[in-house]
Formats: C-alpha cells, sequence, structure tokens
C-alpha cells in the first residue's frame, strides 16, 4: 500500500500536476486572498505577510506589520490562514518537492526516505502558520515566545523547503550519467 503510493508520488505525471497546482495557489489564489489583508494599508508596507519575509522576519517586522494592516487587516490575516494558508499552498509545495525527491530517489532506493525532506517544511509552515494566526489575534500584546519562536519557524520551513531542491539534482544526474 505504502509503496503503490509513493510510486504514484514519485511519477512525472504527480510531480507535473503538483507543480500545476503550485502555479494556481502561489500565482492566483494566494494573492488574492491577500488583498483584504492591505486592503486599507497607506504606507509603503510591502505587501507580503511575515511567512514572505526570507529568510525570516524580525520581532520589529512583526510590529510594524500587525500595526500598520490595522484592525480590519489582522481579521482579515487570520481569516486568510483558517481559509487558505494554514491549509493548501504548503501543503502542495511540500508534495510537490516530495514527488520530485521521489522521481529522484525512487523506491527502493536507500535513498527515498529523502521525500520525508520535504514534509518537513510542510510541518513548519503549519506552526508558522498558527503563530502568525495567534499574534494577529493577540496584537498589540505579543508574546515574547511566539514572537522568539515565529522566525524560527519560518527559518526552518524555507530551510525545509529550498534544500530538497539541489538533493533532487544531484539524483536526477545520477539518474541521466548512470542511464536510468
Amino acid at each position: 500500500m505504502i509503496m503503490g503510493c509513493l510510486a504514484i508520488i514519485g511519477s512525472w505525471p504527480a510531480f507535473g500536476l503538483l507543480i500545476l497546482l503550485c502555479f494556481l495557489f502561489f500565482g492566483y489564489l494566494v494573492p488574492k486572498a491577500k488583498v483584504p489583508i492591505f486592503a486599507n494599508v497607506t504606507t509603503q508596507l510591502p505587501h507580503k505577510v511575515l511567512d514572505e519575509y526570507f529568510p525570516s522576519w524580525t520581532p520589529q517586522i512583526a510590529d510594524k506589520f500587525f500595526l500598520e494592516i490595522g484592525q480590519d487587516g489582522r481579521d482579515a490575516y487570520r481569516r486568510f490562514y483558517l481559509t487558505m494558508d494554514l491549509w493548501f499552498p504548503g501543503t502542495i509545495a511540500s508534495l510537490a518537492t516530495a514527488s520530485l525527491l521521489l522521481i529522484a530517489f525512487p523506491p527502493p532506493s536507500g535513498w527515498a526516505w529523502l521525500g520525508v525532506i520535504a514534509l518537513l517544511s510542510w510541518l513548519f509552515d503549519v506552526a508558522e502558520n498558527i503563530n502568525h494566526f495567534q499574534m494577529a489575534g493577540s496584537y498589540p500584546d505579543l508574546s515574547s515566545v511566539p514572537v522568539k519562536l515565529g522566525p524560527l519557524f519560518t527559518r526552518l520551513k524555507w530551510i525545509f523547503a529550498l534544500t530538497p531542491l539541489p538533493i533532487a539534482l544531484i539524483g536526477l544526474v545520477g539518474q541521466f550519467v548512470h542511464g536510468q
């Protein structure tokens, strides 16, 4: 059963479908869902949510962000996480990366376990999203725990989202060189 699921996920058609879904979410649905967050912003605040600060954000950025988007923006930010960001984009991107790793290192390869690395990105994305949801609800009373943990969640999400890509490239090049 598990091997069958891995074979389906670790296929070029599955990877292609997941990449198309990533383009749909990151190119259209997420930007559209973010619009209400910034609807009343009158400053030069970048129109990006905290988890889009690469490699991470700081407590000062969070404070400025929550102040400038105002109460309506904070409410919209919480809705954004409840209806969009908590569920879809990170999950689909992690599955796409896991798919690519499973193509590069197909089971029963001893390296197939590398697909788990991509799923760690999803776990840290969920932790980050819950953290941002909580901070938006508690502002201006930001406790030190979410302000300290949040940047760590963001940084780890990006590490586990990007690290698999060169690893997959190595596996794909190895397959090409060895004629598999």
